[in-house]
């Protein structure tokens, strides 16, 4: 009985707002303020839990280990519960460092579920510097070779993310929420930021190696590409001093000359017992 008075009690007071947009609530006594705050997690919990059914492992990337939301997915959150977005503004700035002038392109603009209850500003931004964009393996792209429209496109798209998971608080999830959504996290795509730096430190020899690799492996496999990744994947894969299986899934994860020697003596051997010959002609074995 008590619980019903407060909950009247708190939808009669007129509403008020916060700095972001939020609605206020006036509190008069502790047990009030906890039973509002109980009803909010409620509220919190189940929108994440819908949030995350709504998406399959398309619309997530896995970012340097983290889960991270992917514009497609965000889109299909803010149908799912009408998030409207507006006063949407992309504009150009200009920063400069080591290298010089540079562009940025900044999207801001607001997120607010319907009726306004809740309303948050958001941003989003990518730059000529971005190394998705501007980078190829450790060297920079010239000026003309970078899409500037596609770097507009980001920004846009990353302030839609930012919006979507903060006014919805999908911020910081952890791999076991994605799981108990039936997300499978093994599905989902990796995105390594360390291990393109990794590659990019990568010596002459290690890179041609890759390419053998690669070519014995397609030769082994009679030129299916699917069959070559699985003999990739069984030569290049191994288990580290913790015990954990390192699995391989494409050349791009061997990051290191080691790494790089191991999988291709492996792989070799596979070949010459295949076909009694050898195709490292000009490679030099490294230790």
């Amino acid at each position: 009985m008590q619980n019903q008075q407060i909950e009247k009690a708190v939808e009669t007071q007129p509403q008020q707002l916060g700095m972001n947009g939020s609605e206020v609530i006036a509190i008069s006594e502790p047990e009030d303020l906890i039973s509002v705050a109980q009803r909010r997690l409620d509220t919190v919990k189940k929108l994440v839990e819908l949030s995350l059914k709504i998406t399959t492992e398309r619309d997530w990337i896995n970012q340097d280990g983290a889960p991270y939301l992917v514009h497609s997915g965000a889109e299909k959150i803010a149908r799912l519960f009408g998030v409207k977005l507006s006063d949407i503004k992309t504009e150009k700035v200009w920063a400069e460092d080591s290298r010089g002038k540079y562009y940025i392109y900044k999207t801001t603009g607001k997120a607010s579920l319907p009726g306004g209850v809740d309303s948050i500003e958001a941003i989003g931004t990518c730059s000529q510097r971005d190394r998705f964009f501007a980078k190829r393996g450790n060297e920079w792209k010239d000026t003309i070779e970078i899409d500037e429209t596609n770097i507009m496109k980001a920004s846009y798209s990353n302030f839609v993310v930012n919006a979507i998971t903060h006014l919805l608080g999908l911020r910081n999830l952890t791999w076991d929420v994605l799981n108990e959504a039936g997300i499978n996290t093994d599905k989902v795509q990796k995105v390594s930021y360390s291990s393109e730096k990794a590659r990019a430190s990568l010596s002459k020899a290690s890179k041609g190696k890759l390419n053998k690799i690669w070519e014995m492996c397609l030769q082994i496999a009679g030129g299916n590409e699917e069959e070559a990744t699985k003999i990739l994947s069984r030569c290049a894969s191994f288990k580290n001093k913790k015990g954990e299986f390192v699995e391989v899934k494409s050349l791009k994860d061997i990051t290191t000359d080691k790494w790089v020697n191991f999988a291709y003596r492996k792989v070799k051997d596979e070949f010459e017992a295949n076909f009694q010959g050898v195709i490292d002609e000009g490679v030099d074995d490294e230790d």
